[in-house]
């Protein structure tokens, strides 16, 4: 039976051989003398302080009286976290007139550190009644990935000095935490053209000026396939079938292991770096 305080109507209909048939028409109603109706919200965010509401319906013909409590779990580890998200009131009591209902509110801090689901369970108690719902939040990170990139361009032999300025002054921001630091280089800087020429042949429309830009894409991968033996290389042992040249850095950056990437928010931008590759691979044959 779905979860909803409403009324059913069940109809059936019977019939023999001998087109003697038979009719019943009966209506049943989804409700509990108590019930718990919560009213989470859709998401929650690191460093939030919201009130947990839910509404204490007595649908008896006496009032009731009891107590209603809050429990939360780390969804990862069914471990209790009320202590990490500051539940000072987890247990309440509540008076409810016959036919009416009340509301509880539960103050909760979501911790800055916390990134994992979250399950609540409120369960109400009055006399020989009860009534409970339990479910999962999750909680996002209010934190914004920011990449400061910096060339440095080497012609030549001999010895040049870069000074990464962002980075020595960023000590003077509170609130920022290093993610990760991240050196590339290639021989051929044409290389870094080529991985951009998915942008143009990834448009989803029909138009005129995109299918221009997408034959302008294919056309200049395949010059460049053909004008530079390196790059063509390159393609060509991505047609055997070599995985691991399809696959992003990100992907293949052992160092990272300790991060579960299927839980990060950059794992899409890792998974569009080898569809892009794959794309190159294709309009290079």
């Amino acid at each position: 039976m779905p979860e909803a305080l409403t009324k059913w109507k069940f109809m059936a209909l019977a019939h023999t051989k001998d087109a003697a048939f038979g009719a019943s028409t009966n209506e049943i109603v989804t409700q509990k003398e108590l019930m718990v109706q919560p009213n989470p919200p859709r998401f929650l965010r690191q460093g939030d302080k919201i009130d947990l509401n839910s509404k204490i319906v007595n649908l008896s013909d006496k009032e009731m009286t009891g107590t209603v409590s809050l429990q939360l779990f780390d969804a990862t580890t069914n471990e209790p976290v009320d202590g990490q998200f500051r539940s000072v009131i987890p247990n309440q009591y509540f008076t409810v007139a016959a036919g009416q209902s009340e509301v509880v509110k539960f103050p909760i801090e979501i911790p800055y550190q916390f990134n994992n689901a979250l399950v609540w369970r409120i369960v109400a108690k009055a006399g020989n009644y009860s009534d409970g719902e339990e479910n999962a939040l999750p909680v996002l990170t209010n934190r914004m990935l920011v990449t400061e990139t910096m060339p440095l361009p080497m012609r030549g032999t001999g010895t040049k000095n870069f000074s990464f300025d962002k980075l020595l002054n960023s000590g003077k921001s509170e609130t920022l935490q290093h993610y990760a630091l991240t050196l590339e280089y290639t021989s051929n800087p044409a290389w870094y053209a080529v991985q951009a020429l998915p942008y143009l042949m990834e448009y989803p429309y029909e138009c005129a000026e995109q299918t221009w830009n997408r034959y302008y894409a294919n056309s200049l991968a395949t010059h460049i396939s053909s004008s530079s033996p390196r790059i063509k290389e390159v393609f060509d042992k991505w047609k055997i079938k070599d995985t691991a040249a399809l696959m992003s850095n990100l992907q293949k950056n052992q160092e990272l292991k300790a991060v579960m990437l299927e839980e990060t928010p950059w794992v899409l931008q890792a998974k569009m770096k080898q569809s892009k590759k794959e794309i190159l691979l294709y309009c290079s044959t």
